[in-house]
C-alpha cells in the first residue's frame, strides 16, 4: 500500500512541475519583478525606506550605547561598594548624663 501512495504522490509531482511550466513558470515572475523593480516611484520609497532604517540604526545604536554607559557605571559603584569593609557604629563615650528635673523629683512635695 505504500509503495502505492509513493507512486501516485511522484506522478502528482509531475503534472503539478509541467502545470507551473505551462503557466509561465519562472520567466513569467522574473519579468513581473523586472516591471516593477524598474519604476521610480518604487526606487524613491525605497530609498525612504533605507534612510529611515539608517536613522533609526544611528537612534538604536546610540540609545545601547547610553544604557551600556549606565549599566558600567552602576556595575562600577557596586564593586566600590563591596570592596570597602563596613563602617562600625561609633563607639559612646562614658559620660556623666544630667538627670531631668522629674527624674531628681520623684518625691511629691
Amino acid at each position: 500500500m505504500g509503495v502505492v501512495a509513493f507512486i501516485l504522490s511522484i506522478i502528482a509531482l509531475i503534472i503539478a512541475i509541467l502545470a507551473y511550466r505551462k503557466v509561465g513558470g519562472l520567466e513569467d515572475v522574473k519579468k513581473q519583478i523586472d516591471q516593477i523593480a524598474s519604476s521610480a516611484e518604487l526606487r524613491k520609497s525605497i530609498e525612504s525606506m533605507a534612510a529611515a532604517t539608517e536613522a533609526l540604526r544611528e537612534r538604536t545604536a546610540e540609545a545601547i550605547g547610553r544604557l551600556e554607559t549606565t549599566f558600567r557605571k552602576e556595575a562600577k559603584k557596586e564593586a566600590e561598594e563591596e570592596e570597602k569593609p563596613p563602617k562600625r557604629a561609633p563607639q559612646k563615650k562614658p559620660g556623666t548624663r544630667k538627670k531631668a528635673k522629674s527624674e531628681t523629683t520623684d518625691k511629691p512635695s
